[in-house]
């Protein structure tokens, strides 16, 4: 049997705080060695690639780990998985902290991987759309545009306390929010016993099927284009004979830029998740191309692409809730999550070794090539959807 709240919406308490968690989940976890790697290297001597390859570990534990969180959140009642991941994640941090040598260092990380398994987008999207069923969408939308200020908040807080206590002090500090403020917030959006309304048992669901395949495949390709522009935007810039203080300043319109596609999803909310999906990619490619041009256009090039990266974060979440429906929902996320997460986690490394050997130009249009394959499979997930839906 199924559970599912299908006669309320939630309340904007509820939006607000689970924003607010995934923004001190998300600044714990995944911006984190961007402030504190300088430090952590220059202390312990380890190399950049040993410090962010930890980070990739992370991920890859992440993504590993989601098919079965997403089986437990489909199968039981009580959301303990989502509970807990503030303390899991805290452990990992304080392990971090005390880390003298470089394996309890990774050992940090692989924790730290379980609790972002447990908690940021996917496990939260997988528990919204049990929780609310197709109602969810919106609500997903509305708490990507709050956690899309992580970085801007996160950053300049863990700043701070670096500046203040050094990294190894902001770990424990950051633990020690973390332990203490998801377990009552996440307790609160997703109480143990709510009012719900019994679904009938749907059964089991296949996973080999080629609409299953095609969103695995378009989600994969969009982590590894968002992570590989992300992680090498400012090498890609300073190769177009842009000077650093024009490459900070374009970096600044991402984040806002993602922000403000996540209030136009909001606007045009009569649009479908595959149309919506159809914008972003063509957003994200348009974006890309304008990199070739003339550095004036460089910062249009960013914001549009930015446009088109927030929206598909959002469809993470409400494209599989569009074609699956609230049933089995968990089940997708979890499914759909393993790969995307291994590839962004392979996708830093890839990209380096390509613009390394290849330039830059021949990179932006490996990932132009990629793009113009999503539009193709987004046109066949369009295909597919009324065929399966009706199945």
């Amino acid at each position: 049997m199924e559970q599912l709240i299908e006669n309320t919406k939630p309340p904007y308490a509820v939006l607000l705080l689970t924003g607010f968690s995934q923004i001190l989940l998300w600044g714990g976890s995944y911006f984190l060695l961007s402030v504190l790697s300088a430090s952590i290297m220059q202390e312990t001597g380890w190399s950049y690639q040993q410090v962010y390859g930890c980070l990739s570990l992370g991920l890859l534990t992440s993504g590993c780990l989601l098919p079965a969180i997403g089986k437990v959140i489909q199968h039981t009642e009580r959301n303990y998985i989502l509970h807990y991941t503030g303390i899991v994640m805290g452990i990992g941090l304080i392990i971090i902290g005390l880390a003298t040598t470089y394996p309890l260092f990774v050992l940090g990380w692989g924790v730290i991987g379980v609790g972002m398994g447990m908690g940021l987008y996917d496990a939260l999207f997988a528990s919204l759309g049990k929780l609310y069923g197709r109602k969810a969408k919106k609500m997903i939308v509305w708490v990507t545009l709050i956690a899309s200020l992580a970085p801007s908040i996160s950053w300049p807080f863990t700043s701070l306390l670096l500046h203040q206590s050094g990294w190894r002090h902001t770990c424990f500090t950051l633990a020690g929010i973390l332990m203490i403020s998801i377990y009552p917030i996440h307790r609160y959006i997703f109480p143990p016993v709510a009012a719900t309304v019994q679904l009938a048992n749907t059964g089991s669901i296949s996973f080999r099927t080629r609409i299953f395949y095609l969103l695995l495949a378009n989600f994969t390709i969009g982590a590894i284009i968002t992570t590989g522009i992300v992680v090498h935007l400012i090498d890609i810039l300073s190769a177009r004979k842009i000077d650093m203080s024009t490459i900070l300043m374009i970096v600044a319109f991402l984040g806002p830029s993602q922000s403000a596609a996540r209030t136009l999803e909001l606007l045009v909310a009569n649009r479908s998740a595959v149309e919506m999906a159809f914008i972003s990619t063509i957003a994200m490619l348009l974006g890309i191309g304008l990199l070739f041009f003339h550095p004036s256009l460089a910062t249009i090039g960013i914001i549009t692409f930015g446009v088109g990266n927030g929206m598909r974060s959002v469809l993470r979440g409400t494209l599989p809730l569009a074609i699956y429906g609230p049933e089995h929902y968990p089940l997708v996320i979890g499914r759909l999550a393993r790969m995307p997460l291994i590839a962004q986690a392979a996708a830093p490394f890839i990209g380096g070794f390509m613009i390394q050997q290849f330039g830059t130009t021949i990179y932006l249009c490996s990932l132009c090539a990629l793009l113009l394959i999503n539009l193709i499979l987004i046109w066949k997930i369009k295909s597919y959807e009324l065929h399966f839906q009706k199945s």
